[in-house]
């Protein structure tokens, strides 16, 4: 199952909604430097307690933001959708199994931990988005390997089985 493609966009927001902002280069720490989702723990929706974060980083597939475009008739740069990564090559990601290991560039893992599912925020692009995204909303991941290094656009990246 291994794939291989390209990061076109690396993005943050300090804050929790939509869209998070392209740059330049990040700094891989438990998920980006400086983005809402970072960090080792998040807080539970269901119990307002700290837990393990399952979602230290999202990726979306640049294929499925084209895609919407077309359907819609809108414009989605990269981002929007509150992804950490943009991809290209890899295809839309819903078929990523979880626990998948995504390798970018020499140093940076991550662990596929889930599909990610439309929320109501992405309705602000279009009133028809969340019906139109299932399934193509992109995977959340964890940092196995890598904290510290310097992720950017244009950086190889590949999809291996478990």
């Amino acid at each position: 199952m291994e794939r291989i493609g390209k990061v076109i966009a690396v993005c943050l927001s300090k804050q929790g909604n939509v869209p998070k902002y392209p740059q330049a280069r990040v700094i891989v720490d438990q998920g980006f430097t400086g983005d809402f989702h970072a960090g080792a723990t998040r807080i539970s929706r269901t119990t307002g307690q700290p837990k393990l974060n399952d979602r230290q980083l999202s990726l979306v597939a640049d294929e499925v933001l084209d895609a919407l475009e077309e359907e819609l008739g809108i414009f989605l740069p990269a981002g929007s959708f509150g992804e950490n990564i943009t991809t290209l090559g890899l295809g839309n990601l819903a078929d990523i199994p979880n626990g998948a290991i995504i390798a970018i560039g020499d140093a940076v893992r991550l662990r596929v931990m889930a599909q990610n599912t439309p929320c109501a925020n992405l309705n602000i692009y279009h009133p028809q988005m969340v019906r139109h995204s299932y399934g193509r909303r992109g995977i959340l991941a964890t940092v196995l390997a890598g904290n510290g290094a310097e992720l950017r656009p244009d950086m190889p990246i590949r999809v291996t089985a478990r």
